[in-house]
């Protein structure tokens, strides 16, 4: 899913007791893991991922509408979200330098902020000290979201990571109704400030940070490419590199600014000034992000001829640390080409015998499968024998009763063409039990035709005069002579 920006608003907001005549300090909730009035809920692994990755979000920022927050138009403070072109029409006034998690009463876990409102505005300090004293400071967070953990029931759930994506926590800002009902702000350093507006008071060098360690920071960058001011840009840099903490309200000193240029800075280390470091950056929603430290270059500060860059000269170290890495990887890889022919030539071999072993493994498995099948055709067959025993005196009953009803019909049908006698005989009686209809059938037919021929009449005999010559031509002397038999 394409990155949607989702808007929270936040209560609990405290006004620090930590000050200077550059900034005042803002603690606050930024957000919790309960559903909020939005309908979203930020899981613990939001909170704790935010906590843990605080380098990636130090210098994000503190955003309000100045105007209507300097007329007084304190209701109608928003995120001046464009919906047309998705873009968040407000102005920087702050930025974050530390972030921690705390447990509520309640036992809800809040992802609490510190924040650096510059007093570079003085309407909008007095402003957000007329909010706070009144108890309507109101913070609303910014979070550019990749995609949700779940949605049920209506409700957005927020984890940290949304597959190889992040959620990112991109900033907050000053609002008038919240929708976390505690992001509000918890702690606001307000006595420095109040002193400043009443002419200010002397501060003792210990009392008094000396920025960047009072170097000046040379700018090679050019036109500005985002809403942020180079001057802006370094100030966040070096409160990403140099954070405050929050308990003993002292900074720690690492590095301080030398070059800055439109994608890196060129750093010294504090303690060390021979030392520098080479660090990419970038500006997303106006917040610096720094690259992971891993990928910072380490160079080291000589003499350095007129028209040559320090920054040159660390790309050409960390080339020549890279040609050197070339030339032992090509040695070690030529080294090794023997050793590795020889492990081919055993990979093939044990190739070769895990191709036969699977081979091997895979028919000693047909031959189960077809004995399995064969055991399972003779279970089929005995259940088969089986049923077909335990359904055998059905059919044998079946087949006596259909029996028994075909032979009774015959015996009604035939006891009608059939005189009782008939029936009787062992040709009738054999024919019904065999359901034989065609030798009952011929009964019938003999038994019409002894009928048809004891109904016809006699012919007279009349006598017949036999001229005979001697005895022999008039009768014959045996029964086989009389039918010419010999």
């Amino acid at each position: 899913m394409s990155e949607e920006k989702i808007l929270l608003r936040a209560k609990y907001i405290e006004l620090s007791e930590e000050s200077n005549d550059i900034y005042m300090v803002l603690n606050m909730c930024i957000l919790t893991n309960k559903v909020n009035f939005n309908g979203v809920e930020f899981t613990d692994d939001f909170i704790n991922g935010v906590v843990t990755n605080k380098e990636k979000y130090i210098g994000i920022p503190l955003v309000v509408n100045k105007h209507k927050l300097e007329k007084g138009l304190y209701k109608s403070l928003t995120h001046e979200l464009d919906k047309k072109t998705g873009q968040l029409i407000t102005q920087v006034i702050g930025s974050f330098i530390d972030f921690w998690s705390e447990e509520d009463e309640d036992g809800s876990l809040k992802l609490m902020g510190s924040v650096r409102v510059l007093k570079r505005y003085p309407k909008v300090c007095e402003a957000l000290l007329e909010l706070y004293n009144d108890d309507d400071l109101e913070m609303s967070c910014e979070v550019l979201v990749a995609g949700y953990e779940k949605q049920e029931d209506g409700i957005r759930y927020i984890a940290y990571k949304y597959g190889k994506k992040i959620n990112h926590l991109i900033g907050s800002a000053v609002v008038s109704e919240p929708a976390e009902a505690k992001s509000k702000a918890t702690l606001l350093i307000a006595e420095a400030f109040n002193s400043d507006f009443e002419g200010g008071v002397d501060m003792s060098k210990e009392q008094t940070e000396v920025f960047n360690k009072g170097k000046d920071i040379n700018y090679h960058t050019g036109v500005e490419t985002s809403s942020l001011k180079w001057s802006e840009v370094s100030g966040q840099i070096y409160s990403i590199l140099n954070p405050v903490n929050l308990k003993t309200t002292y900074r720690k000193y690492n590095y301080y600014i030398r070059d800055l240029y439109h994608d890196y800075v060129l750093v010294e280390e504090y303690d060390d000034s021979s030392t520098l470091w080479k660090i990419d950056y970038d500006i997303v929603n106006d917040s610096v992000v720094l690259s992971n430290k891993d990928t910072w270059a380490k160079g080291k500060l000589g003499f350095i001829p007129d028209g040559v860059e320090i920054a040159s000269l660390i790309e050409k170290n960390k080339n020549l640390e890279n040609e050197l890495n070339t030339k032992v990887t090509e040695i070690n890889n030529k080294h090794k080409e023997d050793q590795i022919l020889t492990e081919q030539e055993i990979k093939e071999l044990q190739d070769k015998v895990t191709e036969l072993s699977e081979k091997v493994t895979e028919l000693n498995q047909t031959i189960v499968n077809q004995q399995e099948t064969i055991k399972t055709h003779e279970l089929k067959e005995t259940e088969l024998s089986n049923h077909i025993s335990e359904l055998t005196p059905f059919k044998d009953k079946f087949e006596k009763a259909e029996k028994e009803t075909k032979k009774n019909a015959l015996v009604e049908k035939y006891s009608n063409l059939l005189s009782e006698e008939v029936m009787k005989s062992e040709t009738v009686v054999s024919a019904l039990e065999e359901l034989d209809e065609q030798k009952l059938n011929a009964a019938v037919v003999e038994q019409i035709s002894k009928e048809v021929a004891s109904k016809e009449p006699k012919e007279k005999e009349k006598p017949v005069v036999v001229v005979a010559s001697n005895q022999g031509e008039l009768i014959k002397g045996s029964v086989l002579e009389k039918y010419g038999i010999n």
